[in-house]
């Protein structure tokens, strides 16, 4: 017994301690590198003054990603050395994992197009996160991305993870400006210049207004008749807008065109259908 207390404390005095003090090192690098890249990413943000600009949201993805890789690092690092202090050989360990690597190369390729696909992504600022775009055919807002995938929820609140080397089109909805088009229907009977006119009051109105008129980067444009349907005359209203805020103007605008329309008598169309009953005899007065 005693010899075995006295060989643990050798192992304790030549082992013991320099595990310890290994993770002790990687926890501290860990803290660390959560505080520079916190800092540096606030002292970038704030140059331009603005906030959630694109410059902020840039400037998040890229540092949530440079800090998820250096964990991977901190952590593999300190693994490899733990396993060394407690005699593993790292050298046949590694071997073995080449060995596997090679066998499940073309698995790994999988995610090493994943990986390069995702620092291209970053490097031509394709998007970032808090963007609105359309990746992979999923529409929604990029809530968190890695040099391996994307995570994109969509207007119900499903989140999509999607791989980055999966990714071939994308449509984003939020870069620079956006744009809100209302197409308005009405009816034939209808006189298409009043209708028009009442569309530019509309659109003037609103960029007069304290809270839309923030949102809007040009006026709104009647563009005039748009399609000549079986059952309405198609006309449409549209304005350049901040990133990401066309969907309220769009609902700004539809409320008022709905009160103004009514206001002034103008009807609204919505889909019918004329029924003829023919060879249906006469009635017979009694």
């Amino acid at each position: 017994m005693a010899n075995f207390n006295e060989q643990a404390l050798t192992w304790l005095r030549e082992h013991g301690l320099t595990i310890l003090l290994i993770l002790v090192v990687s926890v501290a690098a860990y803290y660390l590198l959560g505080m520079l890249t916190r800092t540096l990413s606030r002292r970038i943000q704030a140059m331009d003054g603005e906030e959630d600009s694109e410059l902020d949201r840039r400037t998040k993805t890229i540092f949530r990603v440079v800090h998820s890789t250096g964990v991977v690092i901190i952590v593999s690092t300190a693994i490899m050395m733990i396993l060394t202090e407690l005699g593993v050989a790292i050298t046949p360990v590694l071997a073995s994992v080449g060995f596997v690597g090679l066998a499940f190369g073309l698995g790994a390729q999988t995610l090493v197009k994943d990986m390069i696909a995702g620092l291209f992504i970053l490097i031509e600022d394709q998007y970032t996160v808090g963007d609105v775009a359309e990746i992979g055919g999923i529409t929604g807002t990029v809530e968190h991305m890695t040099l391996r995938a994307t995570e994109l929820r969509d207007l119900y609140g499903t989140v999509h993870i999607i791989p980055n080397g999966e990714i071939r089109i994308v449509a984003n909805k939020s870069r620079d400006w956006s744009r809100a088009i209302v197409d308005v229907s009405v009816t034939y009977e209808e006189d298409v210049d009043t209708a028009v006119k009442t569309l530019q009051e509309i659109g003037a109105a609103m960029a007069e207004h304290k809270m839309m008129g923030l949102l809007l980067q040009e006026p709104a444009v009647v563009t005039g008749v748009e399609g000549l349907e079986e059952w309405a005359v198609r006309l449409r209203i549209m304005v350049k807008t901040l990133p990401n805020a066309q969907w309220e103007v769009q609902r700004y605008l539809r409320r008022q065109i709905r009160l103004t329309f009514a206001e002034k008598g103008l009807s609204l169309a919505f889909p019918r259908q004329d029924v003829m009953i023919v060879g249906e005899p006469p009635q017979k007065s009694s």
